[in-house]
């Protein structure tokens, strides 16, 4: 008799918490991506968040989705290249990241995994932040980013962003 199967949902406890992205992580993501995002994205690009989320998969080297304890993705995250050792990282999340604090704490333990690893790859990290994203903000100091200069009239909508680095 065989063992337990595991719920089509729930992943086993030896998945990843974080694997490549597939196409069909995208459309989840931009239906639930957190409302600081969306206005993210938008001010930046004027894009929808699945235009977004297409552009960087596509992009991306890495891209990336978490996986909730739920089996569903939380978020995706991924390095568009500039140059050879230069990446724009990038981050978009569901509220499901939020929601769940044993999510949460997963996430910020192995965040930093993650991250060094990219860091091995690219010399150099940056990118630009809303700075009404306030939880990103929070996390990126919180990740080792320091903030270089203030953009007052960024993107589409002529918003406040912040640049971002990490060497």
């Amino acid at each position: 008799m065989g063992g337990l199967v595991p719920h089509p949902l729930r992943p086993p406890v030896n998945t990843p918490y974080t694997r490549p992205t597939r196409v069909s992580d995208i459309p989840y993501v931009a239906e639930f991506m957190r409302e600081e995002d969306v206005a993210e994205v938008r001010a930046q690009s004027g894009q929808t968040p699945q235009l977004s989320l297409l552009h960087s998969f596509f992009k991306g080297d890495p891209c990336m989705t978490m996986i909730g304890r739920d089996g569903r993705p939380m978020g995706m995250w991924g390095v568009v290249p500039q140059r050879a050792d230069v990446g724009c990282i990038w981050m978009l999340c569901t509220d499901d990241l939020a929601r769940d604090r044993l999510n949460a704490m997963r996430f910020l333990r192995e965040a930093r995994v993650h991250l060094d690893a990219i860091q091995a790859r690219y010399r150099v990290l940056c990118n630009l932040a809303d700075a009404r994203n306030v939880v990103h903000i929070r996390w990126l100091r919180w990740m080792g980013f320091t903030f270089i200069k203030s953009h007052p009239q960024f993107g589409t909508e002529g918003r406040l962003f912040l640049e971002f680095v990490r060497i």
